[in-house]
């Protein structure tokens, strides 16, 4: 398509679904971060106040990533997307990414591990699903 001397490669029709796109992500990864913020806190407090052990900490933070990957992916399932699964999925890593990425900012340290990549491919798939089911559910 040319307009004015100038080629250009994609439409305003494309433009606006990959704003949506976008926004589709963003609104996903804000509402896992959001969640996993609050779960932190209630872990945090229900620690301080002795009601649950230190040596359960491991397992609330993987709780903690569950219920991330949950509410992205339930976020993504309410957009109109062509894709809602790969969204949420993505949309899930983006809030455990932008965790990750506010920790690390705190803490003045961040380090790359193994661990890292399995709590992506662990949020990758909570994501996919809980977009899928909640789709499912939605159109039925």
């Amino acid at each position: 398509m040319q307009q004015r001397g100038v080629l250009t490669l994609t439409s305003s029709k494309h433009k606006k679904r990959n704003r949506s796109a976008w926004r589709t992500l963003m609104r996903g990864a804000l509402s896992g971060t959001a969640v996993l913020i609050l779960s932190t806190l209630i872990l945090t407090f229900l620690v301080y106040l002795e009601w649950l052990p230190e040596s359960s900490i491991p397992i609330g933070n993987t709780v903690i990533k569950i219920l991330t990957a949950l509410a992205a992916g339930i976020a993504v399932g309410c957009g109109k997307e062509r894709a809602p699964w790969l969204f949420g999925g993505i949309a899930a890593d983006l809030a455990l990414l932008l965790s990750v990425a506010i920790m690390s900012v705190y803490l003045g340290a961040f380090r790359l591990s193994w661990s890292l990549l399995a709590d992506l491919l662990l949020c990758f798939a909570i994501g996919c699903a809980a977009s899928a089911v909640f789709l499912k559910r939605k159109t039925e």
